[in-house]
């Protein structure tokens, strides 16, 4: 995984979840994203700026 890939889903899937906390490193955030599917969601298909700028405002 990509550094900008790992910051973008931090602000994607981390940044509103409520079990945040329990996310105390990289590598906890990373199995979350692979166990609730959200990245393997996103390598499917790259999102566009328009799509991303949706997703943070959510």
């Amino acid at each position: 995984m990509k550094p900008d890939q790992v910051t973008t889903n931090l602000l994607m899937y981390c940044y509103h979840c409520e079990n945040a906390y329990r996310c105390e490193t990289e590598e906890k955030c990373k199995d979350c994203w692979a166990n609730d599917q959200f990245v393997t969601k996103q390598e499917a298909k790259e999102l566009t700026t328009e799509e991303l700028l949706r997703e943070y405002a959510l």
